[in-house]
């Protein structure tokens, strides 16, 4: 009689627990589809300390290391990071975010962030941290300096969070690794966590 009990409480218990499996699954696969590629990362990529800069001197890697902080990560942001700031770090999150100083030609700061880009690139390759790559702009407020900067850089890239809506997804023909993109801002910080944690 024992035995029986038993038997048919495992029994719901493994019903149970698949059943909270399929859940999870679809809330999962409905979170991939409602927003782009995956919801989070399935392992984590990164460690701490993170170097946190933007490229196109605008303040859109200030928020990205703000997010961080509130999630209680090791963050070290400079507005702009040469690769000497890598120097310790264990992970690099390069945020697109073209402001140009509208007193200087537009054209030769491109120039110098790209420059900035390639050199911050070619370190972490050296000191084989993970790159992640976010752009917090939605199709409408991208400019052609943002676009440029995001292609150059996504082949290099362990990682691609993006905010804003589907259209973006065509800025992503062509690669081969995970990105997130979600549709709020507030939605950034289940991805961000996912790269150390």
């Amino acid at each position: 009689m024992t035995q029986k009990i038993s038997l048919g409480v495992g029994l719901s218990l493994i019903l149970a627990i698949l059943a909270l499996w399929f859940s999870l699954n679809y809330l999962f696969t409905k979170n991939m589809n409602t927003t782009g590629g995956i919801a989070c990362l399935p392992t984590p990529i990164g460690r701490e300390p993170v170097l946190v800069t933007t490229l196109g001197q605008g303040i859109d890697g200030l928020l990205i290391s703000e997010y961080l902080r509130d999630l209680h990560v090791f963050t070290v942001f400079r507005q702009k990071a040469e690769d000497d700031d890598l120097r310790d770090m264990r992970t690099l999150i390069l945020v697109i975010g073209n402001e140009f100083n509208l007193d200087a030609e537009p054209k030769r700061q491109f120039s110098e962030e790209r420059i900035r880009a390639k050199l911050l690139l070619k370190k972490a390759k050296e000191i084989k941290i993970p790159v992640v790559l976010v752009l917090l702009r939605n199709y409408p407020n991208l400019n052609n300096y943002d676009v440029s900067l995001f292609k150059e850089i996504l082949k290099d890239s362990n990682y691609v969070l993006m905010v804003g809506n589907q259209r973006l997804d065509n800025l992503l023909l062509g690669y081969k690794g995970y990105y997130t993109r979600v549709l709020r801002l507030q939605d950034l910080k289940v991805p961000l966590n996912s790269i150390l944690r």
